[in-house]
């Protein structure tokens, strides 16, 4: 090795390991610790370049220039162990000669390696919404998970579309909304359709980071469980029915042990089979002269692939008892394996399901109509969420303005406004209670509703907030105008629309809102027209009805009134659009299809 005598300093006294090279990558000096470092003896062949240091060069070495260059290299030591190292390459003032530094990254690179292999064999991905930037981070295992490109780009309602409709995206709804408004975490598993139309269990943990009482980002991981889920799910509907064996006398249990062909059953299972505990031999054979005939190859089929670990056993067939009658058995096993996993046992119950082949019509029609069940309650809690505080922030308004006014006639007045807002809170609760019924027909809500009746029942049940504003407000339309609409939902939307108009007023003009009403055609289109600020279309227009979507920076805005509006518009096969201009005012219109049978 080369000495080079323009080194400006003893680099050989140095503890660390330092090297110089030229634009050849030859080692022109180095550090007595360089040596200790590498494990190298100062006697003998000696590396005199990077090359015989690193083995094969790398493009941005052999292009070495002005600036500092970093590369991993490994090699393995005299031990014969492979070790990691880093190489940090700094030009010098000559920039002929350039300082090298070298690190041992060995452990950091495997604890890296072991959190990489860890993320991919555990399926998680990780995620950050800056709430103040409005940026979204997704790693590329929550790309991955979600089944779209490398580049692609999220948002909030694109990550929230992904869940799939229904109660799955109503609960990311509720626990995200929860995280923002309270700074509370969240730990859920739901079902997410990928963007390849595949549906998929996953767990998704958030926190929200709050500064000065306010979000201002929320972040977490997201884990891919659909596996581990679905046999989850499995194992529960193994263990119910067991439980449900147990409880139910017409249900029977047996225990299999494979090894030494020893069948045993619980009293339920004689009764069940007609067959006499004296003339039971105990092993399967004496199972199979029950079934019948035409069902006993397949039975005996689903018993061998259970065992064998094909699939689990769950199937139907039919016995013969011993007066000559036919029952209809559905057998569902567990098959329990050693450390090998050889099986050596298993054990089910077996359920006389002939009633129940007679019903399941019945039954499929209960089922469908649950399930609709639910999905009105789901609606019922966003409703109850966002229009009930309007009525709870008049009543406050109200008992406000009736303990800072001491005159009798104020008094007396502020009460009549309080029973007035109290009967339309009690007519909102209906509504709400009617939101839930069972659905038994897709229009059974559906209704012709008298518009301006709805209207001014709303007006009444915020009187406080148009005491405290004195707007201006117009109601041009027939007192007989209907539309065809789920009554709940439309005086949702009125109530969001008028609140909306008093909220964003613009404080230097008093507020004028005209409220009319045109036919055109085959549909009803009602309009909200106001004096207020106005939106900027071209900035907001295509986030206008997003959820958790605010432009007025107001410290009440929630960002979900015109989010639910739109959904509960969408729900009835109605249109909601919007015209604004800044410092002008805002119009929003209805349109309702008139063009509906059985007209009432």
């Amino acid at each position: 090795m080369k000495t080079s005598p323009s080194v400006p300093f003893e680099l050989k006294q140095l503890p660390l390991p330092i090297a110089i090279i030229d634009n050849n990558l030859e080692i022109k000096e180095c550090s007595d610790f360089f040596y200790t470092f590498f494990g190298l003896l100062k006697s003998g062949k000696q590396p005199i370049s990077l090359k015989d240091l690193m083995g094969e060069i790398s493009k941005p070495l052999s292009k070495i220039g002005k600036k500092p260059i970093k590369e991993f290299f490994t090699r393995i030591t005299n031990k014969g162990e492979v070790k990691w190292y880093k190489l940090i390459l700094y030009p010098s003032n000559t920039k002929t000669l350039f300082y090298a530094h070298f690190d041992e990254v060995t452990k950091k690179k495997m604890a890296l390696d072991f959190s990489l292999q860890a993320e991919r064999i555990a399926r998680i991905g990780s995620w950050e919404v800056d709430l103040i930037n409005h940026k979204i981070f997704w790693s590329e295992m929550t790309r991955q998970i979600h089944e779209v490109p490398k580049n692609y780009v999220p948002d909030l309602e694109k990550g929230i579309n992904f869940y799939k409709e229904g109660e799955n995206r109503d609960r990311i709804i509720k626990v995200v909304s929860e995280a923002i408004e309270k700074g509370t975490s969240y730990d859920v598993e739901l079902i997410i359709v990928t963007a390849k139309g595949n549906e998929k269990w996953v767990r998704a943990i958030g926190n929200a980071e709050m500064v000065n009482g306010k979000a201002s980002k929320i972040f977490g991981v997201f884990q891919d469980i659909d596996k581990t889920k679905r046999e989850s799910i499995k194992y529960k509907e193994l263990t119910d029915r067991m439980r449900m064996a147990v409880e139910s006398s017409n249900i029977g249990i047996w225990d299999y042990d494979i090894v030494n062909n020893n069948l045993v059953w619980d009293d339920n299972m004689y009764s069940l089979y007609q067959v006499k505990k004296e003339d039971f031999t105990g092993v399967v054979q004496a199972w199979e002269s029950t079934v019948h005939p035409d069902d006993k190859e397949r039975s005996l089929k689903a018993v061998e692939d259970a065992i064998v670990g094909k699939k689990e056993f769950n199937t139907e067939f039919r016995i013969k008892t011993s007066d000559g009658s036919i029952r209809y058995i559905h057998g569902r096993g567990k098959v329990f394996r050693d450390d090998n996993d050889n099986p050596i046992r298993m054990i089910g119950a077996n359920t006389d399901v002939s009633r129940i082949k007679k019903v399941d019509n019945r039954l499929r029609i209960l089922l469908n109509t649950t399930e609709k069940q639910n999905k009105s309650l789901l609606n019922f809690a966003h409703i109850v969420s966002h229009n009930l505080r309007s009525h709870s922030s008049n009543l406050s308004m109200l008992t406000g303005m009736l303990l800072d006014n001491t005159s009798p006639d104020k008094q007396q007045r502020f009460l009549e406004m309080i029973r007035i807002s109290s009967e339309r809170l009690d007519e909102t609760i209906v509504q709400l209670n009617e939101v839930i019924k069972i659905q038994t027909d897709d229009h059974k809500n559906f209704q012709w509703v008298k518009v301006k009746s709805i209207l001014e029942n709303n007006l009444e049940g915020i009187n406080a907030l148009v005491e405290e504003v004195m707007p201006k407000i117009q109601l041009e339309m027939p007192d007989t105008l209907k539309v065809y609409a789920i009554k709940p939902y439309l005086s949702s939307i009125f109530l969001n629309l008028l609140t909306n108009s008093i909220k964003y007023r613009d404080p230097k003009r008093k507020l004028r809102l005209k409220i009319t009403a045109s036919h055109e055609q085959d549909e009803t289109i009602i309009t909200f027209k106001d004096n207020g600020r106005g939106i900027d279309l071209k900035r907001h227009g295509e986030k206008l009805f997003g959820m958790y979507k605010t432009f007025h920076g107001n410290k009440d805005a929630k960002g979900v009134g015109l989010f639910i509006s739109k959904n509960q518009m969408d729900s009835m096969g109605a249109v909601i659009n919007v015209e604004s201009k800044v410092d002008k005012g805002t119009t929003f219109s209805l349109h309702f299809n008139n063009k509906v049978s059985n007209e009432g």
